[in-house]
């Protein structure tokens, strides 16, 4: 999947932005991946941690929002958009 300089590679469980690898934590990629399957579509926090996490001891879906906030900062703030009141979106430039 390649979404301008970010590219996401599912089976290797791989991203690259610009040519460059990013650490991702496994919830994190994901995230990203399960946003990055359908851009624009709005998730909530709690479809997300449904779809991704909901057999994780170790997570609730009220820390979704660290885990969004956590790859703004890898991947870029304009990466996720937050919709008020509703979610997150995927929203590559």
């Amino acid at each position: 999947m390649l979404f301008g300089s970010l590219q996401i590679d599912p089976q290797r469980r791989l991203v690259l932005q610009a040519g460059q690898a990013v650490d991702l934590t496994p919830m994190e990629f994901d995230i990203l991946l399960l946003l990055a399957y359908r851009p624009g579509q709005v998730f909530t926090a709690r479809q997300i941690y449904e779809a991704v996490a909901a057999d994780s001891f170790d997570a609730s879906w009220t820390g979704i929002s660290s885990m969004v906030y956590k790859l703004r900062r890898k991947l870029g703030a304009d990466i996720i958009e937050t919709v008020r009141g509703h979610g997150y979106r995927f929203t590559p430039k």
